[in-house]
């Protein structure tokens, strides 16, 4: 095959190489001008300071000893600030000449409730489940009727949201009362004295902003002096009051110098001094969250967590930004190849610039293998990813104290949600004790009340406790609560008092006599006294309505009667349909015999008086009588076992009736009665 003739051969460069014309030099030729005696600068105190002290040889001075030292200033030195980033942290109160307040703690945290999610979720999650249903104990009927009538009044349930929300947000509850005289219809509704119709009561509890409360006195040790900062809107309402009668009523009742402080106030200057208003204490009730003796006002729940939350915000803003700056990329077009592989074609290159620069040309390119293209853009994965919000995440729910919506170290869920709710009972009992109790007291003592009920929460749970619902349930069945208080116990979590139950069982013993609340499997329905129509029939037999008589039967009657194992739960096995009357008209009967036992007594045997002891021989000798013989021998045997005891043992039980005993879950009385109402034409 013939050689290709190689026509391309670039003269000038075999020239410039056999000539040494070479612009660049060989990569083996030394670069000029190099310093070698170059040493790296070093400066600062050095972390390791060597000292040594040795002879430079062993034999030019024997005696002398060789001296080492070495000393690391880092374990030994002392740290300079090292509590600066803890030093450097700011306390929340606002120190000026005339008071003292936490105004830029709380505007911070309401801006980061505002603002921020993970924030107002954990406050609402906070106060949604610190707030339950309220109901009263102790007392008397009279005053706990009125007092829930008050509780309405004042919107104790609106009160209640507010109060538990402002609680965890800025943890300074400050609430105003506004009183009024109680209306004469009011009195004569409640039998109230007339000593009443002098006295003022509450009708409503005002929320005030905590950012406005200031402490005006704090030499006093144990009670302060509040004071509430006019804003610049409620400054301009009192000084242009003209056509405002609310706002000229409110100006009348200021002191001279906060009027003089009103007039003299210009919304331009910014040197005007605040005017603050004093509080009365009688009407202001201030509630504090973990608030110590030595501090003026309380630190709110969340100031710990605002510089992560503010790192947190500051992390999305960048990410925000990168986001949109994701368009501006930069195009890389890299053409050509190294020389000894061809070079660079500098006309192409120059042609690919017009083609971009051009923008009548589409964004199609035709070129060689020589042509790269790519965009130059930064990896979003690692710039805006997660990892670096997982220990701002972690900090940010650890100072809050969310447990629930963030990873803990509980695996149970049931322990978690019970330690959630233990450290909801502080602000209940706040809310209790510093504010709604003590007003329950003075509302009670100003209408005459002696006995005074106590506020309560209910119990709010979100895992119910089996055991409990359990117990409530099986004292249902047993009639120990009726079935409006065991509803009630299972809402509200706590069980009725004594005096409550009593009448509760009067109106469920009625509303059983009417047939009410019974089961429809397996139901014991009360029987009436009265004696209705002789086709009516009942679907069981109630025991608690035949006397209770002891019976006295034989060896075999007892054995087979103790053989019968009740069923699950107690209740009958079956029901059959009795005659009411024919039953009624059998427990009269029986209840004649013991009058004839006691004329027997007296005509064959002489006996005039009964102590209890005979008594109890005649009920047990007719139960006897009653269970092993027919209806229309009853008194012959009777008589017969009266005057000779022996007889007794040749009695034997119906098969029948003992048939009705197993059946029907009875003992050998109850069923010999029943026995006998089907017979009841023997009776008679």
């Amino acid at each position: 095959m013939a050689k290709r003739p190689y026509k391309k051969r670039n003269l000038e460069y075999w020239n410039n190489l056999s000539e040494g014309k070479l612009q660049n030099p060989p990569p083996t030729q030394p670069v000029e001008n190099v310093n070698t005696d170059f040493e790296p600068f070093t400066f600062g105190d050095p972390l390791l300071d060597l000292e040594s002290n040795a002879s430079a040889s062993r034999l030019s001075n024997p005696s002398g000893r060789r001296k080492s030292r070495s000393k690391n200033l880092v374990a030994t030195g002392g740290i300079r600030d090292k509590y600066a980033n803890i030093d450097e942290g700011l306390l929340p109160f606002h120190y000026s000449r005339d008071c003292v307040g936490v105004s830029d703690a709380v505007l911070l945290c309401q801006k980061a409730y505002f603002n921020i999610a993970v924030f107002r979720s954990t406050i609402d999650l906070l106060s949604e489940f610190a707030d339950a249903e309220l109901h009263l104990k102790g007392g008397n009927a009279s005053s706990r009727k009125f007092i829930n009538s008050w509780l309405n009044l004042i919107r104790i349930h609106d009160l209640k949201e507010q109060f538990f929300r402002e609680y965890y947000r800025s943890g300074n509850v400050y609430l105003y009362q506004l009183d009024a005289n109680v209306m004469p219809k009011t009195i004569t509704n409640f039998g109230l004295t007339s000593h009443a119709a002098k006295e003022k009561v509450p009708v409503k509890y005002i929320l005030l902003n905590p950012s406005d409360i200031k402490v005006a006195d704090q030499l006093a040790f144990g009670t302060f002096a509040y004071t509430k900062t006019l804003t610049p809107f409620e400054i301009a309402r009192l000084k242009h009051r003209e056509d405002d009668p609310e706002a000229q009523k409110i100006y009348d009742g200021l002191s001279e110098k906060v009027k003089k402080q009103i007039e003299s106030y210009n919304a331009v200057n910014t040197l005007n001094q605040e005017i603050l208003l004093d509080l009365d204490v009688e009407l202001f009730h201030p509630v504090f969250y973990k608030k110590q003796d030595y501090e003026p006002l309380a630190v709110p729940l969340g100031f710990s967590v605002l510089d992560d939350l503010n790192k947190k915000a500051e992390l999305k803003k960048i990410d925000q930004a990168m986001a949109r700056s994701i368009e501006n990329v930069i195009l890389l077009i890299t053409m050509g190849a190294e020389p000894d592989k061809g070079g660079i074609n500098h006309k192409n290159v120059a042609a690919m610039r017009e083609l971009l620069e051009s923008n009548s040309v589409g964004r199609a390119i035709v070129s060689d293998y020589t042509t790269k293209g790519e965009f130059l853009q930064p990896d979003l994965k690692k710039v805006m990813g997660k990892e670096k919000y997982e220990v701002l995440n972690k900090d940010i729910q650890e100072g809050l104290g969310n447990i629930l919506l963030g990873e803990s170290k509980y695996s149970d869920t049931e322990l978690k949600v019970q330690i959630f709710f233990d450290r909801l009972e502080d602000s209940r009992s706040r809310f209790l004790k510093d504010f709604l109790q003590p007003e329950i007291n003075k509302v009670c003592r100003k209408m005459g009340f002696r006995e005074v009920p106590k506020a309560v929460f209910n119990k709010k749970e979100t895992i119910a406790k089996e055991s409990s619902q359990r117990l409530i349930a099986r004292m249902m069945e047993l009639g120990v609560l009726t079935p409006e208080q065991g509803m009630e116990t299972i809402n509200k979590g706590h069980f009725p008092k004594a005096e409550e139950m009593e009448a509760s069982q009067r109106k469920y013993l009625k509303a059983r006599e009417k047939g009410y609340y019974v089961p429809i499997v397996g139901g014991q329905a009360l029987i009436k006294e009265d004696v209705g129509e002789d086709t009516e029939d009942v679907e069981a037999i109630s025991i608690n309505k035949i006397p209770n008589e002891k019976k006295k039967t034989t060896g075999m009657s007892q054995k087979k009667s103790a053989t019968v194992s009740a069923p699950s739960g107690g209740r009958p096995m079956g029901t059959v349909s009795y005659s009411n009357s024919s039953l009624m008209e059998v427990v009269e009967a029986a209840k004649g015999l013991e009058s004839v036992a006691k004329d027997i007594y007296k005509k064959r045997l002489g006996i005039k008086r009964f102590n209890k002891e005979k008594k109890k021989l005649i009920t047990d000798l007719c139960s006897a009588v009653i269970i092993n013989s027919d209806a229309a021998n009853w008194e012959q045997d009777l008589e017969e076992v009266i005057l000779n005891n022996s007889k007794l043992l040749t009695l034997s039980t119906h098969p029948s009736v003992l048939s009705l005993a197993a059946e029907h879950q009875l003992d050998d009385y109850a069923a010999a009665l029943l026995y006998h109402s089907t017979k009841i034409d023997n009776v008679k």
